[in-house]
């Protein structure tokens, strides 16, 4: 991903299983605090989403609740289907590098724990709380 402006990001996401390349943006249209929660408006693939293999376009309501702990859902929509979900999760940053997560698809749940070290970031995954994946992105 690369910060195009403070709240519009671009980049490419790479599915190696797929071993295709696609487009990845977001653009904040409000910034999230305790008391509002974030707007932003996004296309991405559809990853981690067990029913959809193609791309996703989202609009996401993500909320700090304290230091430590946010929320999101998002009303997401997948022309290859088409079809609407409602994708979920909760965040919980137990130090400044590493990130725990539920991700909720609209149809399975994804725990994650994450690392960041500088522009890094490496995850694991059980993708359908079943599967051990590995996931990395860099942030330029």
């Amino acid at each position: 991903m690369y910060r195009i402006f403070p709240n519009l990001r671009a980049g490419l996401s790479w599915m190696p299983r797929d071993n295709r390349a696609s487009p990845v943006w977001n653009w904040r249209l409000r910034e999230g605090t305790t008391k509002t929660p974030a707007i932003v408006l996004g296309q991405s693939t559809a990853w981690p989403s067990s029913k959809v293999s193609g791309e996703a376009y989202s609009l996401t309501f993500a909320q700090p609740i304290n230091e430590e702990w946010s929320a999101y859902v998002s009303a997401s929509y997948a022309p290859d289907g088409p079809k609407w979900y409602v994708p979920a999760g909760v965040n919980w940053a137990f130090t400044e590098q590493w990130v725990g997560r539920l991700l909720w698809d609209g149809v399975h749940l994804h725990p994650a724990i994450s690392h960041t070290r500088g522009a890094w970031n490496f995850g694991f995954m059980l993708l359908d709380g079943k599967d051990p994946t590995i996931t990395t992105s860099f942030a330029f």
